[in-house]
């Protein structure tokens, strides 16, 4: 498989530390709805569960609004559609970072052009079903959300854009559930991996599936770490790029 070699401004590439042996990382720029979704999966309160629980009525309208406004098996209209949810949920902020971000993601996969990839946090599958529109024949996305309600969520996303037979939602933790993952799909290596998911958690992951033999020197790694204020994970997060360097 090809390495992304040209990026679009704004998107940096860094190498993997040792001993992890896939070959290049992307720094994107997250859009606003990325953003809650990690501030959702990090908060623990039990204080906080009455916005959890405003916020999964926020997700259940965006998927409302999705098979109300996007045809049926067109996955170019479903992103539209989540797009313009976003956008005006969030008053357009941060949507020039999330195009500069989804055509950095589309201009690597579609040059690469893997087989087997995995998308480590889901979300409500926006990526899935950007990445998934843009894979060869016979490839295959597993994505993996540890929060039930974004994986069903995602799913019907996933299933309304016609990507049921190319992108497989996976419920659990990538530890957790990559002995079922490799039963299903084969044992590696990936040849592409997106991390989306807490920021903590990149290197432990990264690390576990090169022991598990699904990392090669070829796999093609984005990632995106972006902080935020407030953020509980600045303290593991890298913050001057030596973690990756």
């Amino acid at each position: 498989m090809r390495s992304c070699s040209s990026m679009l401004r704004g998107v940096r590439a860094m190498t993997l530390p040792a001993p992890v042996t896939a070959r290049t990382l992307l720094r994107a720029m997250p859009s606003p709805a990325t953003r809650c979704a990690r501030q959702m999966r990090t908060s623990t309160q039990p204080a906080q569960r009455a916005g959890s629980d405003f916020h999964e009525m926020r997700e259940r309208d965006l998927l409302r609004h999705v098979i109300e406004t996007a045809p049926e098996g067109d996955a170019q209209a479903v992103l539209n559609s989540m797009d313009e949810f976003w956008d005006t949920y969030f008053n357009g902020a941060g949507s020039a970072e999330w195009k500069l971000r989804g055509s950095a993601l589309d201009n690597a996969i579609a040059k690469a052009q893997p087989g087997l990839c995995m998308e480590l946090g889901t979300y409500c599958g926006y990526t899935a079903v950007r990445i998934g529109r843009l894979l060869p024949p016979g490839a295959k996305l597993v994505s993996v959300e540890i929060e039930p309600l974004f994986a069903a969520i995602a799913s019907k996303v996933v299933e309304h854009a016609g990507l049921r037979d190319v992108v497989s939602i996976e419920i659990g933790s990538v530890m957790g559930r990559l002995p079922a993952i490799q039963k299903k799909h084969g044992n590696g290596p990936l040849c592409a991996l997106l991390l989306d998911h807490k920021v903590s958690e990149f290197l432990p992951d990264l690390q576990f599936l090169e022991k598990a033999s699904m990392l090669s020197k070829s796999t093609l790694v984005l990632c995106d770490w972006n902080l935020y204020p407030g953020s509980s994970e600045s303290a593991v997060a890298p913050s001057a790029g030596d973690d990756f360097m």
